[in-house]
């Protein structure tokens, strides 16, 4: 054997590689965590274990050339100018690691995507895509990957990292006529009934962002903003809602305010209307023809010519 240490110690990195990564996923699937937690651990040890085994092979082969500065720069260059891109979203998982951008199971948008984030690799990231031609953030089924060297040229938009919850909107237009503080009342009402059930754990997540970060004073609480149009009265609802459930709410918020509405005399859905007003084609006066007077001298007729004179 020629080179016995690096050969040898080329066999026991990659076997040790592969034994601490089969132990570390078996004691990763004991642990008594959610599945989304479990996948992520087993994911990070994959990409530790290799790349410490990548290290231990560049130090052992590198150690037999005399020059090993000059070996490891070129290694590196060599690896900078052509691996570029894989390079980069190696980085850009580590990034996505320590600095929690996100995990398995969280919402985020990305690049005008969004969508559930099902997978996070070495080199690309996977998410079940929602929106797009499917109204109310529900999935499409596609599933969408993007390198994970993307994190450093794009913000990340997380909708459940830190704070389970997001606010929406719900707009009711009611005629100039109707009772607006007793339809302020209904939307308010039927709000505070939807989010009751959630706004103490909102509360209790919201103060514990405020240790972490500045945040400034948040309502919680369902409010009611009115606008006037030229059509209707506008009220908006801003209600807090999970970001899974977005679609849900807003029908059964609709369902519930229309209900009541409709029991109320005095207020009135409205619609955007358009006035019409149609003219009668102007009629038209005949106009006189010119008649042309008689002549009142006689017609100059030609003397008759004078008969020719003899030969």
């Amino acid at each position: 054997m020629e080179y016995p240490v690096a050969t040898i110690g080329t066999a026991v990195a990659v076997g040790a590689a592969f034994v601490i990564d089969r132990v570390g996923s078996a004691l990763i699937r004991r642990r008594p965590i959610s599945p989304q937690e479990k996948y992520g651990w087993r994911t990070n040890l994959a990409l530790l274990t290799t790349l410490a085994a990548l290290v231990v092979l560049v130090i052992l082969w590198g150690r037999l050339l005399t020059n090993r500065g000059t070996f490891f720069g070129l290694i590196g260059a060599g690896l900078a100018f052509a691996l570029k891109e894989p390079l980069l979203s190696i980085a850009g998982r580590l990034s996505i690691w320590f600095g929690r951008l996100y995990r398995i199971g969280d919402r985020i948008e990305f690049q005008n995507m969004a969508g559930d984030v099902i997978g996070i690799g070495v080199f690309y990231t996977r998410m079940l895509e929602i929106g797009n031609w499917i109204h109310g953030d529900q999935a499409t089924g596609r599933i969408v990957q993007f390198p994970n060297a993307s994190v450093y040229q794009h913000p990340v938009y997380n909708y459940t990292q830190n704070f389970s919850y997001i606010w929406d909107e719900l707009m009711l237009p009611v005629t100039y006529a109707s009772d607006v503080a007793a339809a302020t009342e209904i939307l308010i009402r039927t709000g505070a009934e939807y989010t009751r059930d959630f706004l103490k754990p909102a509360a209790a997540e919201i103060e514990k962002l405020r240790s972490d970060f500045l945040l400034p004073d948040l309502t919680l609480e369902p409010k009611v903003y009115t606008r006037v149009t030229s059509n209707y009265v506008e009220l908006t609802m801003r209600y807090l809602v999970e970001p899974r459930k977005r679609r849900a709410a807003s029908s059964w918020l609709y369902s519930k305010i229309f209900e009541r509405v409709q029991a109320e005399l005095k207020i009135g859905i409205a619609s955007e209307t358009l006035d019409l007003t149609v003219h009668p084609p102007e009629k038209k006066e005949p106009q006189a023809q010119a008649v042309t007077p008689p002549s009142t001298e006689k017609e100059m007729q030609a003397p008759p010519s004078r008969p020719e004179s003899e030969a």
